[in-house]
């Protein structure tokens, strides 16, 4: 088993087998999108209670041989029983720390992080320096003009000329040559645990956030520049459209979205875009994320690897597997965020993100079938009003939905437990169970074995509810509702 330790200036702080280094508290928080941070607190009697020096120390967390966190405190506290708890932040902070001096940049993406990077460690300790690794995000034309007259922090440079603009994220490795800076288009790693239900799933929860939905976008790019009589360039107020290379219309729209929300606008520039074309390509892609709001899973599941497993652990910038028939969640998702508490692993979340879940086995089947749409309407574009007709048609069946309600273990680890499960089913946000009969109802098992589950299937038809009981459960099984209307 890889044991969790932590180190202040290489000085061992936290061994889970050593009494006189306890801690009371040591949770890292992971998200691919912003700065990773520790929480850590620590006895009144620990021995190295004082060498944590708030921006000064360096602080490591290690599992095994890997390097889970390295950071620096930004503050400390004392609570009732003089107990000491300190916020870290970890080394990819280190870009707040120094300033990028005016710039006139042309050329690649990759050269402009590598100039700020550059800049970056010309002013700080040996420490806080970094190199360039993997690059993956590209511009259309692979060249960028950017200047700037004013001082500015190397993080805020780094997000508005590269983040911001052309998207992507940023990932830090600890190598033992140093720590290595990747700019990325996309996660690549996959986790090796997969996160299933009635194995290390023990809670869900779902959220749709419709507040940045947009269905009609208009993109902006670069300002339009002019040349007087005497040569001398100027920039105009202009700014470059779409309107020459998309039928006269300045903007882009979601067809699809809008017969669902209506339409609801929004403006995006694009400083470095100077071709219609380019432009009109970014805001294509841009409309398509736009349109569908945004969707997350937090998930609360036991790590294996707590479990003293030999498998690595789940990380945040990692794709992982997630299975859940209760909860139609089947696929590779994106875990964007990760909450882990070493000292007690029970209250581990994950969110992962997963625009366009299934919420049922019924929107299974819906969405089998915008599949099929969504080819046909890229093998065949001539029938686009048609298949605009079946999308409209689909999307009015789309108002039921099935919730599964369970009383009782979700994880049963004695025998004798028992729980009751129930299907509700909503038309929109109306519950309209009651008014079904009981044969549109049919339970399913999935454990593996197709023949028993067959069988037990064929005895949990025509029930809103069941009660389910270790018996039903071999060594590991899931259970779904049907709901045929």
């Amino acid at each position: 088993m890889r044991l969790f330790r932590i180190y202040v200036d290489g000085t061992l702080f936290y061994h889970p087998q050593l009494s006189k280094l306890a801690v009371t508290e040591a949770k890292v928080e992971e998200d691919a999108e912003n700065i990773d941070s520790l929480t850590l607190s620590a006895p009144y009697n620990h021995p190295y209670i004082s060498i944590i020096k708030p921006l000064a120390s360096v602080i490591v967390c290690k599992k095994g041989s890997d390097t889970v966190f390295e950071g620096r405190a930004l503050d400390e506290g004392l609570v009732f029983y003089n107990t000491r708890t300190w916020t870290c932040e970890s080394a990819l902070a280190y870009l707040k720390d120094s300033q990028q001096p005016p710039y006139d940049y042309k050329g690649s993406l990759r050269g402009l992080l590598e100039h700020f990077v550059a800049e970056h460690n010309k002013c700080v300790e040996k420490q806080k320096q970094f190199t360039v690794g993997d690059v993956t995000v590209v511009d259309n034309n692979d060249y960028v003009s950017y200047s700037c007259s004013s001082y500015s922090m190397t993080m805020d440079a780094i997000r508005e000329k590269l983040i911001n603009t052309h998207g992507g994220y940023l990932r830090l490795r600890y190598t033992p040559d140093g720590k290595v800076l990747d700019y990325l288009a996309d996660f690549t790693e996959a986790s090796l645990q997969k996160v299933e239900y009635g194995k290390n799933l023990t809670d869900v929860k779902i959220t749709y956030d419709y507040k940045e939905r947009v269905t009609a976008l208009i993109p902006l790019g670069a300002k339009i520049k002019t040349v007087d009589e005497e040569g001398n360039e100027s920039e105009t107020d202009e700014r470059v459209d779409i309107t020459s290379v998309n039928g006269g219309k300045n903007y882009v729209v979601d067809e699809a979205a809008v017969k669902e929300a209506g339409w609801i606008w929004a403006t995006e520039i694009w400083d470095d875009v100077t071709l219609p074309g380019n432009l009109l390509r970014k805001a294509q892609a841009r409309i398509a994320e736009l349109s569908k709001g945004i969707t997350s899973m937090e998930l609360t599941i036991v790590d294996e690897s707590d479990t003293g497993a030999d498998i690595a652990d789940i990380h945040a910038r990692q794709y992982v597997y997630c299975l859940s028939p209760p909860h139609g969640i089947d696929g590779r998702y994106l875990c964007l965020q990760r909450t882990r508490d070493y000292l007690n692993p029970s209250g581990n979340t994950i969110t992962i993100g997963a625009s366009g879940v299934k919420l049922t086995s019924l929107s299974a089947k819906q969405n089998q079938n915008l599949s099929s749409l969504e080819d046909d309407f890229h093998s065949q574009t001539e029938k686009l009003d048609d298949i605009y007709g079946k999308v409209e048609d689909i999307s009015e069946a789309k108002m039921y939905r099935t919730e599964l309600v369970v009383e009782g273990m979700s994880i049963f680890r004695e025998k004798g437990q028992t729980s009751k499960l129930s299907c509700r089913v909503f038309s929109w946000d109306k519950d309209i169970t009651a008014s079904l009969p009981d044969s549109v109802f049919c339970w399913h098992r999935i454990s593996g074995n197709q023949e028993a589950d067959a069988d037990w299937d064929g005895l949990h038809k025509g029930k809103k509810t069941i009660t389910i009981s270790t018996e039903d459960v071999m060594d590991n099984a899931s259970f779904f509702c049907e709901v045929t209307i």
